[in-house]
């Protein structure tokens, strides 16, 4: 489990904590790609929602970073975004 305030950024609901489900990592063509899958559950277990988290970095100058997070209900569909800053 992971305390929602190391992920400030995520708009986790009271009460609720989340699980680190999946991540990938990618080097290729001056990108460094992270990309990090969580599921936000409530105290009694219950999966709620769902986060695809990431942070794109151009390596080579000017070295821009891309990164933002998508908050999906359990049908996939988006909830929310915004920026990881």
């Amino acid at each position: 489990m992971i305390d929602p305030k190391a992920l400030p950024f995520l708009p986790v609901t009271a009460g609720n904590h989340l699980i680190h489900t999946d991540s990938k990592s990618t080097k290729r063509k001056g990108m460094d790609n992270d990309d990090d899958y969580y599921d936000e559950v409530t105290a009694d277990g219950k999966v709620v929602a769902r986060y695809h988290t990431w942070h794109h970095l151009n390596i080579y100058p000017p070295q821009r970073v891309n990164q933002g997070w998508i908050k999906y209900d359990l049908d996939n569909n988006k909830v929310d975004s915004g920026s990881r800053s």
